[in-house]
């Protein structure tokens, strides 16, 4: 079973991006004057690490993905965002001014790998925080459908309303003509006969 594929996206994002800040850090002219970009690059190449070795497993558990977080909150995008702030100081100090140790326009360059670098981590993070090992929606639709298929349900359509509904015979139309039964024709004309003055022909 393979990695999911935003997660493993997230993970070679993240990977190939703090190989870019390692390699601008060592770039960097003042790199040997200063001791903490020693610090910095010794924890990148640790998480580049750590990220590697997530890319070599097929899933990632949940103690793998709580220390990938964690190692990233503790020691390295403190260390980013540290780089970053420290740019933005060095692109806003003049020419003459001792303390610059890069130009501006090589600061403001180095934070847009920093600043991209941030992003991918904080958004791996995100991902990571997603545990799909222990997913178990699979298992209910299997179960969901197991169970229609041992007892399916009657499908109705709408227009089918035979099951439903009863039948309902239809009122008899005004205009039928109504039907009297042999002796009440006869009883009928008895009693006409006899209004006439006539006789009953029964009686007869």
């Amino acid at each position: 079973m393979a990695l999911d594929p935003s997660l493993l996206s997230g993970l070679q994002t993240a990977q190939k991006g703090i190989v870019l800040v390692i390699r601008d850090l060592q770039k960097r002219p003042d790199y040997s004057k200063q001791p903490d970009f020693k610090t910095y690059v010794t924890r990148f190449n640790a998480y580049n690490q750590a990220l590697l070795n997530a890319l070599a497993q097929s899933t990632l558990s949940s103690d793998m993905r709580e220390a990938l977080v964690t190692q990233s909150k503790n020691d390295v995008l403190p260390d980013i965002e540290k780089l970053i702030h420290d740019n933005i100081a060095q692109s806003q100090m003049g020419q003459l001014n001792t303390n610059q140790t890069i130009s501006a326009p090589l600061a403001l360059e180095q934070n847009k790998t920093l600043s991209a670098e941030q992003a991918d981590i904080q958004s791996l993070n995100a991902l990571l925080s997603v545990d799909d090992t222990t997913d178990t929606n699979p298992k209910q639709s299997n179960t969901q459908s197991n169970s229609n298929e041992d007892s399916p349900e009657p499908q109705t359509r709408p227009d089918d309303t035979t099951d439903s509904e009863p039948v309902q015979t239809p009122p008899p139309r005004p205009y039928a003509p109504e039907i009297i039964p042999k002796t009440e024709v006869i009883s009928r004309f008895s009693e006409w006969a006899r209004s006439l003055g006539g006789e009953d022909t029964d009686a007869a």
